[in-house]
């Protein structure tokens, strides 16, 4: 109810402003639409009156409401008491009935548990009836199998005599057949014994002839190899030509080397992940590499103990492999061409291109050999754990990617310390990614269509280094950028939780070809500060190495089959590195004459078909023999299984002898009329228990049908007695729900006139 009024005087209140507001817009509709805000003083007095009545108007109304709102709330409230008396009055009224019939209830109770008590006795009388009833049945059927089996004890006893001569003829016919079956296996073993002692006779026969011819053969035969043996080891003169090996100067590498002091102060930096500013040389698993990395400075600053032989004199001198360690440089020693002005010519830019591929798969072969933890890391979701990669080739394809990345590269003004991507301020079109991806789309396209089914990763990346020379020469220039490799790859393997960039880039197994590009620095990117260009004289260059290759599935066998392929352009290095190849090492031949005695190796070769002769002389009369033992192991088999065959036949005679007595035993036996005891016994045992289990199927049936019977029993008394404690005590709950109904009538009466 409180709700309610609270709800109404809500309205209420609404209402009586929307008629405030109406009376003061009715009074001031008289105002000029178009004046100011200078009224005068009269017509704002007149306003003020009106606004004043009105007001009281509201307010009178309001109290009014109130009033009536107040009213309505006492009358429910009465109404609530006046019914909840009414319930309760019902309530004690009924409590009281209930103590009235007392005695009434109780004795239809207790009725009611008797009839159900007698009615349950009496369904387990009638069960317990049906048990005996089975139980006799039993009992009777065993009594009358005991005199059955009685009877047939008698009937035996009286022809006890008449089953005893049966039995004994019975034995004797078995000793009989078993005589037989001794006297004919033995009559068969002596026969095959007989024939056993004639075959063995004449294959001995057989045997020595035959012995005999092949010693006669093989004797021969020895003869005309050792005559040819003789022979063939003669001296004799031949022409000769012999090779005489070249080798030619190649510098080792250098790893136990010192640099000047403001150099080690600087420290190492590298592109490591997790790491920031220098790396102590003992983050390294192989400390060997640390030091590597001093390749990224200009040679002549770094290296103060220039070891003999780790400075080449030659571009023909410099290592084709690529292991640990930096290469000193020697302008007095320097026997290279030399680099004009204005930089590289096509020709050494080839040169150039020859050896940082060779030392590119060198790197990454002596890692797979040596270091192979560094490798398996990098390629450990690729399929290439401990599989050798395939070598990187250096093709025309891959020339026209360098060439173009480099044009591109100059361009845009791209400086070395700046990659050939969008960041460094290249358009999309422009990026190194773009040209191989324009380069490689219909091989992609063709692999992506061979393969269906399977993934094909394009594994494409760039490593980019500085190339600069204090001297112009070619020999300085390729010092510069083995130096500088050796730091931007060794100086990378820090551990292998820790693998710089450019390494994780070379040792990726996926990738087979490298475009190797040479871009001429202009002078404002050598003057830059951090541009690593000591020396301004010379012209330098910002080395770019684009790998790419296709990983088929992170399949290794698959990846190297494509990689294989003749696909991938024609190489344009491979009579450089053939020319310094042949300057490192070659063979000279020399014509002349010699003396030749006949090695063991010759020897045999002479007398090969003597030898030849003899082993089938040998395996001839090993032939022979074995025919000669296989024709007799046949003879001995035929005997064998003849004889066999007659045990088979003496056993087959006793079966059939044992059958019949047993036949005519049990002919005479069932004449007289005799049965077995046992197993009639055991018949009538069957008998009386398939009886027991019938019984005990029923009884099962019988124990639920019983256990219905009362159950509803006890549900119908029940159902009695509720009606007749409803009779004596008749419920009031539909006369409170009555009163309970009148008085929301009165309450929703009351809200509806608010």
């Amino acid at each position: 109810m409180r709700n309610s009024n609270t709800n109404n005087w809500r309205s209420t209140a609404l209402i009586a402003g929307a008629i405030l507001t109406a009376g003061v817009v009715t009074t001031t509709s008289t105002t000029d639409v178009h004046a100011d805000n200078s009224q005068n003083n009269a017509q704002v007095s007149n306003d003020q009156v009106t606004y004043d009545q009105v007001r009281a108007t509201a307010d009178q109304q309001l109290a009014q409401l109130q009033s009536a709102n107040d009213s309505k709330e006492a009358q429910q409230a009465a109404d609530l008491a006046q019914t909840n008396a009414q319930i309760n009055q019902l309530k004690a009224s009924h409590a009281a009935l209930e103590q009235e019939q007392a005695g009434a209830i109780a004795q239809a109770q207790a009725s009611t548990a008797a009839s159900i008590e007698a009615q349950t006795s009496a369904a387990n009388a009638e069960y317990q009836q049906q048990i005996n009833t089975q139980q006799q049945n039993e009992a009777t059927q065993r009594a009358a199998n005991d005199q059955q089996y009685a009877q047939a004890v008698s009937q035996a006893a009286e022809n006890q005599q008449a089953v005893a001569d049966i039995n004994a003829q019975y034995q004797k016919a078995l000793s009989d057949a078993a005589n037989t079956q001794t006297s004919q296996a033995q009559a068969a073993a002596n026969n095959y014994n007989s024939a056993v002692a004639k075959e063995n006779d004449t294959y001995q026969g057989k045997l020595s002839a035959q012995q005999a011819t092949n010693a006669e053969n093989i004797k021969n035969a020895e003869a005309s190899l050792a005559s040819a043996t003789a022979n063939a080891n003669k001296p004799y003169e031949v022409a000769t030509t012999n090779d005489v090996s070249v080798t030619g100067r190649v510098a080792k590498p250098q790893t136990d080397f010192k640099v000047p002091a403001y150099v080690t102060k600087y420290g190492i930096h590298l592109e490591v992940r997790g790491y920031n500013g220098a790396i102590p040389v003992s983050d390294y698993t192989y400390p060997e590499f640390a030091n590597t990395y001093y390749g990224e400075y200009p040679d002549s600053a770094v290296i103060t103990n220039k070891a003999a032989e780790s400075t080449p004199h030659d571009i023909s001198e410099m290592p084709l492999d690529f292991q640990p360690g930096l290469l000193s440089y020697d302008a007095k020693n320097d026997h290279s061409e030399k680099v004009s002005a204005d930089g590289l010519t096509a020709d050494q830019v080839q040169v150039l291109r020859a050896l940082a591929l060779s030392w590119e798969n060198g790197f990454r072969n002596n890692v797979f050999q040596n270091y192979r933890e560094f490798y398996n890391v990098v390629n450990k979701n690729d399929g290439f754990v401990n599989v050798a990669p395939v070598d990187l080739v250096s093709t025309d394809f891959t020339d026209n990617i360098a060439n173009q990345v480099v044009a591109n590269r100059t361009k845009y003004n791209i400086d070395n310390n700046s990659h050939t991507v969008i960041s460094s301020g290249m358009p999309a079109e422009a990026t190194y990614t773009s040209v191989i991806n324009d380069a490689t789309k219909n091989l992609k396209k063709n692999l992506t269509s061979e393969f269906n089914g399977k993934t094909v990763y394009t594994d494409v990346n760039e490593n980019l280094t500085t190339m600069q020379a204090g001297t112009p020469t070619l020999l300085n220039y390729a010092i510069n950028l083995y130096n500088s490799m050796q730091g931007m790859y060794y100086g990378e393997l820090v551990n292998p939780t820790h693998i710089g960039g450019h390494a994780v880039n070379l040792l990726c197994a996926g990738v087979r070809t490298v475009g190797i590009g040479f871009q001429k620095l202009t002078d404002e990117m050598t003057a830059k500060n951090g541009s690593g260009v000591s020396d301004r004289k010379n012209p330098s260059y910002a080395v770019t190495f684009d790998h790419v290759g296709f990983n088929i599935d992170h399949d290794a066998n698959l990846t190297k089959e494509v990689q294989n392929r003749n696909v991938w352009g024609t190489s344009t290095v491979d009579a450089q590195l053939n020319t310094i190849k042949t300057a490192q090492y070659h063979v000279n031949k020399v014509p002349g004459t010699k003396t030749v005695t006949p090695t063991a190796t010759d020897v045999q070769k002479a007398t090969a078909s003597e030898q030849q002769k003899l082993a089938d002389v040998k395996a001839q009369a090993q032939q022979s023999l074995d025919a000669l033992a296989s024709a007799h192991q046949s003879s001995l088999n035929k005997l064998a299984q003849q004889y066999n065959d007659a045990k088979a036949q003496v056993k087959a005679n006793y079966d059939v002898a044992v059958t019949k007595a047993a036949s005519v035993r049990d002919a005479a036996l069932k004449a007289t009329g005799v049965v077995g005891l046992q197993a009639y016994k055991a018949q009538l045992d069957s008998a009386y228990q398939n009886l027991v289990k019938a019984d005990q199927v029923a009884a099962q049936k019988l124990a639920a049908d019983r256990d219905a019977k009362i159950a509803n029993i006890k549900k119908a008394e029940n159902v009695k007695l509720d009606a007749k404690i409803n009779e004596l005590v008749p419920s009031v709950d539909p006369q409170i729900k009555q009163l309970q109904d009148q008085h929301q009538a009165v309450i929703a009466h009351g809200d509806a006139k608010g």
